[in-house]
């Protein structure tokens, strides 16, 4: 449970700050809250997605072989990490702090539109 209220915390933080920002600069509305909340998550989600993706193994085969054709001219076989060691476990922290931000931007965007 610690673990999952630590990425929730940050999400939250990061609206609270948008929020304070957006009260500094005078443009305190929905629809601003809205753009920037997503513009904020944005980042978070493709380095998420992409963690994700490098986890599941899906390039590993690809990275293998670059790596045999690479490596040819060499006698002695280098050891490398594979894509799925890099990202494994660490995207849901990248997701839920994407899924904070980006749950305050719909919330606002569906607000404007009463």
């Amino acid at each position: 449970m610690k673990n999952k209220l630590f990425p929730i915390g940050i999400g939250s933080g990061l609206a609270v700050i948008i929020v304070i920002y957006s009260i500094i600069q005078d443009s305190f509305s929905l629809f601003v809250l809205s753009n920037r909340f997503f513009l904020t998550g944005l980042p978070f989600l493709i380095i998420g997605i992409l963690l994700w993706i490098f986890s599941s193994g899906f390039f590993d085969y690809f990275q293998h072989s670059m790596h045999q054709a690479f490596s040819r001219k060499q006698k002695k076989e280098s050891e490398f990490q594979s894509l799925s060691q890099v990202g494994q476990g660490r995207y849901a922290f990248w997701l839920i702090v994407a899924a904070v931000l980006i749950a305050a931007s719909i919330i606002c965007a569906l607000l404007v539109m009463f």
